[in-house]
């Protein structure tokens, strides 16, 4: 039997505390003109927000997205394994968490 499932992808990412960390995720051939993406790294423990990530569509026609984190970002994020999410808004208000992983922060 067909099955159908919209289940986030999975991503993890790593980085150094007090580094600038930035990627460009490519979600092609997903047009994402009218989207609004946020993402965020948070806390097992609690779920509560440990960073917010800037966003920017650089290629919307394309599906492409840059998250960035500033080195001051990284730097007030103690080492540890954390959760991340990328969520975003289509153009017709259709809200999904599109990937989610673990944000592995060093020293």
């Amino acid at each position: 039997m067909p099955s159908y499932e919209q289940l986030p992808g999975r991503l993890n990412l790593a980085f150094r505390a007090g580094d600038d960390f930035a990627t460009l995720i490519d979600f092609d051939p997903i047009t994402m003109t009218g989207y609004t993406v946020t993402a965020a790294v948070y806390s097992y423990v609690s779920g509560a927000t440990v960073a917010d990530f800037t966003t920017t569509l650089s290629n919307a026609a394309a599906g492409r997205v840059n998250i960035a984190l500033t080195d001051t970002q990284t730097a007030a994020i103690p080492a540890g394994t954390y959760a991340w999410r990328l969520q975003w808004t289509d153009a017709g208000g259709a809200q999904r968490t599109a990937l989610t992983g673990f944000a592995e922060v060093t020293q």
